[in-house]
């Protein structure tokens, strides 16, 4: 390979490394890490996003459907819908069925079992998660949440998907 190239390649590469996205997908793969991490390490017995999903479910009052729920989650419906069996099996949650618009509609409710670990298992990570902001001024998480907002927003202009 010659060094006009090799030089280009290693220029790609390092605009790669450098860039905004390569930033945010390296967040999230230490966000994810540091999940799994506390599952492991505090030996919990539901996910991190199991957990979320019954923060969720607590935030909505037990009005929320599963197709809601997906899309607060950024999950398809099937691997929610996943979930939820799993959670409801093990008596986190139970579907109560209603009727609306003359169409049946599956409602998510915690049940007592669910609403005891999500107070339990939120009190033990809240804390933890917290160390983690106070090594960053509160304007600088303002500050780089509105830009990921903008930065989506963009994004989102050209893209033919919506999220």
């Amino acid at each position: 390979m010659n060094k006009t190239i090799e030089k280009q390649s290693k220029d790609i590469a390092q605009g790669f490394i450098d860039s905004l996205y390569y930033q945010i997908k390296l967040t999230e793969k230490c966000s994810k890490m540091l999940a799994k991490q506390l599952e492991e390490k505090l030996d919990l017995e539901i996910t991190i996003d199991e957990l979320t999903a019954l923060g969720i479910i607590n935030l909505h009052n037990g009005e929320i459907h599963q197709r809601d729920l997906a899309q607060i989650l950024l999950k398809d419906r099937a691997n929610t819908g996943r979930m939820l069996n799993s959670l409801e099996t093990r008596g986190y949650i139970k579907r109560i069925e209603k009727t609306k618009n003359k169409r049946q509609a599956h409602i998510i409710t915690l049940t007592e079992k669910g609403s005891e670990t999500l107070t339990e298992l939120t009190n033990i990570i809240i804390p933890m998660f917290e160390t983690v902001h106070k090594k960053m001024e509160n304007y600088d998480i303002e500050y780089l949440k509105k830009g990921i907002e903008k930065l989506r927003k963009s994004m989102s202009e050209i893209i033919e998907i919506t999220i």
